[in-house]
């Protein structure tokens, strides 16, 4: 009996990690499973749609510095990489006029250095282009790790697709930072 769990215990984590670099759903409404995955092979993330014969669509954009998954969403998918003390994530969603996948959210989090200035999470919904972050600063006065009130401001970045991403990304981060340091700045003075 404890054989077989240990077996089961051993064998079950692999098994986890493996499913976790494919995400097989209906992602373009036709009632046949689509999928997304990593391709070992070149370390691209690809999609393949039924509704397109299952043609490969590969981005480069995403970098596989750190663990990768994938999560099912309302018609479509999340790409989700998590790094050592950060993270980030991309949601696309399938578009019927053109037949492809369209970023319509991006999301990061940070814990920052050991002191925890910085840490927090923010998010963009480009549909709506709502950008909501929610971060923390340390007090060096007080040494004490301080929350910053919730930031709520309207973010608009061009449109962006799965195999054409442009600069969304970096974007994102440059005005996410921007909110932050400007809060950051009115609330603690030196």
């Amino acid at each position: 009996m404890f054989s077989k769990k240990l077996l089961i215990f051993l064998i079950s984590p692999s098994f986890f990690l493996a499913q976790e670099k494919i995400l097989s759903a209906d992602f373009d409404g036709d009632h046949i499973k689509d999928k997304v995955y990593l391709d070992s092979n070149n370390g691209a993330v690809v999609y393949q749609l039924s509704s397109q014969k299952f043609k490969k669509i590969s981005s480069n954009q995403f970098e596989d510095s750190g663990e990768i998954f994938f999560d099912q969403s309302k018609n479509g998918f999340k790409v989700k990489l998590n790094q050592m003390r950060a993270g980030y994530g991309y949601q696309f969603r399938y578009e019927k006029e053109t037949g492809k996948m369209r970023l319509i959210g991006m999301e990061r989090y940070e814990f920052g250095p050991a002191n925890n200035d910085g840490s927090g999470e923010s998010s963009v919904n480009l549909l709506t282009n709502t950008y909501i972050g929610e971060w923390n600063y340390f007090d060096n006065k007080k040494t004490k790790l301080i929350k910053i009130p919730t930031i709520k401001k309207k973010m608009v970045l061009p449109k962006a697709y799965f195999d054409n991403l442009g600069n969304a990304f970096s974007t994102y981060i440059d005005k996410d930072t921007s909110y932050y340091l400007a809060e950051k700045k009115r609330l603690y003075k030196e």
